[in-house]
């Protein structure tokens, strides 16, 4: 009976996962998953700090609107992965990172770079697991593919035990089941009551505008806010992560008159950004203190805890 460790899972559920290009710098106990991955015709593309790795995931994500991959060996490497996670969590990017950790069976005995790598990690991403057998690797790399895309996408971990991904299992003992499930994309609509709120004031507003981030990327909504401007003539504007969606050169983009329109607007409509500094929290003297406030974000916690009064929010995919 054929028997597969659990590196060479590893890298097949990658495979199934879709994944075709990964960033890693080479290390222990990773060095055998990183060989099987390229066995599987997975382009594996080395860096000289595993921070670069990290954020070329990162980029590869947004370019590619999937998850992108980056992989580190145990210690030092994995949590020098963690400055390009927090980067990803806060620009909303999804990020599958896999970490190599010291051995299960060693916890507490001061094994080679042991560390708790989860306490590390844990608050750099939006989901965090640690593998305990090398069985379910297939499961929790699909788990944590469906994570980092859900909702508002953002980086997730996975922690790789040595002594894990060391075991050796009988093939066909391993549950491929949930490897390579497509990835959900859930994209939950508005309420109509709402929408009809919103449709209400756009039609009164005198001096409205519209104020887009990158959650019109993820939900490749960028031909209807083109068309929404189009045929409204509202004026635009993104933040630094959502532009493109339009093109700049649209005859409804003002970035010059970028101050005066938050500040004179009437009617300001927030869709899939967070109120964050980058916005000045749409805050008054830069934002108008009297404007009707609409905001779309597919984060109920972002609608719940918006640092502005709403007078429409909604929660529904951008």
């Amino acid at each position: 009976m054929a028997q597969l460790n659990g590196s060479e899972i590893l890298a097949k559920a990658l495979k199934r996962e879709g994944v075709d290009e990964l960033f890693f710098l080479m290390g222990g106990p990773m060095l055998a998953a990183e060989s099987a991955s390229i066995k599987e015709g997975i382009r594996c593309i080395d860096v000289r700090h595993e921070q670069a790795a990290a954020m070329m995931a990162q980029a590869y994500s947004r370019l590619k609107q999937r998850p992108g991959v980056c992989m580190a060996a145990s210690g030092p490497a994995t949590i020098n992965l963690s400055t390009g996670l927090a980067n990803a969590l806060i620009d909303c990017c999804p990020v599958v990172a896999l970490g190599g950790a010291s051995p299960i069976l060693g916890n507490g005995k001061q094994v080679f770079q042991e560390i708790d790598q989860m306490e590390i990690m844990s608050g750099c991403v939006k989901y965090a697991a640690r593998v305990h057998d090398a069985h379910r690797i297939p499961e929790l790399l699909n788990t944590a593919m469906q994570r980092a895309m859900s909702g508002k996408p953002g980086p997730v971990y996975l922690d790789l035990p040595g002594d894990v991904l060391y075991q050796m299992v009988d093939e066909d003992k391993v549950n491929w089941a949930l490897s390579g499930r497509s990835i959900l994309g859930s994209r939950p609509p508005a309420n109509e009551g709402q929408i009809e709120t919103l449709v209400q004031a756009l039609s009164k507003a005198e001096r409205p505008v519209i104020l887009s981030g990158s959650g019109i990327i993820w939900s490749q909504a960028w031909e209807e806010l083109h068309a929404l401007v189009d045929a409204t003539g509202i004026p635009f504007y993104t933040t630094p992560q959502g532009r493109g969606v339009v093109p700049e050169d649209h005859e409804c983009c003002f970035p010059a008159a970028r101050s005066t329109a938050f500040r004179d607007a009437d009617l300001i409509v927030v869709l899939g950004t967070r109120l964050n500094y980058i916005v000045a929290h749409l805050a008054a003297p830069r934002f108008s203190a009297d404007a009707t406030i609409a905001r779309i974000d597919i984060d109920v916690d972002e609608i719940a805890e918006s640092p502005r009064k709403l007078d429409i929010p909604i929660v529904a995919d951008a």
